[in-house]
């Protein structure tokens, strides 16, 4: 399976909620679609950190921008 079609448990962390596990979807150079119901009340710009989980050595925590709402998640892009 290629790199940007496997799923991982990502951490979200933003103000509004504190922080939840998401799944991944679409892993890309430039960003990551992120499906937990939660993070739909998320506004378009609103910016994020995240932390893949589960790797074998700690994977560094992200900035990233809210770029696309759906009833699902969010479509992130890395700042």
């Amino acid at each position: 399976m290629s790199e940007h079609r496997k799923s991982f448990r990502i951490k979200i962390q933003h103000e509004s909620f504190g922080e939840c596990l998401g799944q991944t979807r679409n892993l890309s150079a430039s960003g990551v679609y992120v499906k937990h119901p939660t993070l739909a009340a998320l506004a378009e710009g609103a910016v994020v950190y995240g932390q893949v989980q589960g790797l074998p050595c700690g994977a560094p925590r992200v900035r990233m921008e809210v770029v696309q709402v759906d009833a699902e998640g969010i479509g992130l892009r890395y700042l």
